[in-house]
């Protein structure tokens, strides 16, 4: 898999060199009316090419330069029977991602599960890091909210080098599922895309779906802890959406405030109960009330606030085991 550049025109090298450079793919630059381009699996061309290529399973795509006459363009275009035209630089996210496919072809998406709380500390923080250390090693673990605490702290693994999401908020459309794995921090094997203790509480919607996008393309599960307040398109991007809920009325009240909006842009949201103990509602009660269907229950944890402050990470309780182990066993391929 390559992508070729075929022209002579130093401009045009130039500007599609910078595009390759940024998302670390080589480019091989060829003169017009030469061969070396029949392996690649995509070929762009310069202005200064007299015929294009006949290549049969690669794509082509005519590069200009911002300030060219369109029309001019096109009808170049036109005349190499080319159906695509990248103008430069404006076109570089464009041209990065096409990049990207060709050499990296898009495979089935991993499965995503998003994992809402239904009100604060209702232990989905717990339950996303349960769910990511119980699966597979080619798992990662997304921490999507900024008000939550981080999901680094519940795991112990605040210390782990690596990008943050602050690291990413340049990368529109330049994320290579190839790199996305070994760049990512990683505790005891597991993936994990936290914040930075300096990092804005802003994240960039179109950041988010491409980093979705790629790590579909990268792992084969993804768990995304989401904040109550995230956009409908976040939680439409997830296979299935688990909302968690303490057995409090209080509680109750506000979880079927968010599962209401849940249900509105999701078909598979479901409901897992945080048991509080005497005097808790019943699990299938609540999520009957609610109207979702129940996922299942998990149990208070009175020592999990004192391990995570203590850096150990979240202890591994056998009611919360099963339920992981349940879930995982539905969502396997």
């Amino acid at each position: 898999m390559q992508v070729s550049l075929i022209t002579d025109l130093g401009a045009i090298i130039e500007e599609c060199a910078r595009v390759a450079e940024s998302i670390g793919i080589a480019l091989k630059v060829l003169p017009p009316d030469s061969g070396g381009w029949q392996n690649s699996s995509l070929i762009l061309l310069g202005e200064d090419v007299r015929e294009a290529p006949a290549a049969d399973r690669a794509d082509r795509i005519l590069v200009v330069l911002d300030g060219d006459e369109p029309n001019s363009a096109w009808k170049r275009a036109a005349h190499l029977g080319v159906e695509q035209l990248a103008v430069l630089p404006s076109a570089a996210e464009w041209l990065s991602q096409r990049m990207i496919a060709a050499v990296e072809p898009p495979v089935a998406p991993g499965t995503t599960v998003g994992v809402i709380a239904g009100c604060g500390g209702a232990g989905a923080s717990v339950l996303s890091c349960a769910l990511a250390r119980r699966a597979g090693p080619n798992t990662v673990l997304v921490d999507a909210d900024p008000l939550g605490g981080g999901l680094d702290l519940v795991l112990g693994a605040e210390q782990v080098p690596g990008p943050r999401w602050s690291d990413l908020s340049s990368s529109r459309g330049q994320l290579r599922p190839s790199t996305l794995s070994d760049a990512l921090p990683r505790h005891e094997g597991l993936a994990i895309l936290s914040w930075g203790r300096g990092d804005t509480l802003d994240l960039d919607p179109d950041v988010f779906d491409d980093f979705l996008a790629a790590a579909g393309q990268a792992f084969d599960l993804v768990i995304v802890d989401l904040p109550r307040h995230a956009p409908p398109q976040w939680t439409r991007r997830c296979h299935h959406v688990l909302l968690v809920a303490p057995a409090r009325v209080r509680s109750a009240v506000a979880a079927s405030q968010v599962a209401k909006r849940l249900s509105q842009s999701h078909p598979d949201v479901r409901l897992v109960v945080r048991e509080t103990g005497p005097g808790g509602l019943d699990a299938q009660l609540l999520a009957d009330s609610i109207g979702l269907g129940l996922a299942g229950s998990i149990r208070d944890d009175r020592g999990l606030s004192a391990a995570v402050d203590r850096g150990e990470g979240i202890p591994g309780g056998a009611r919360l085991g099963r339920l992981v182990d349940r879930l995982l066993g539905e969502w396997a391929p």
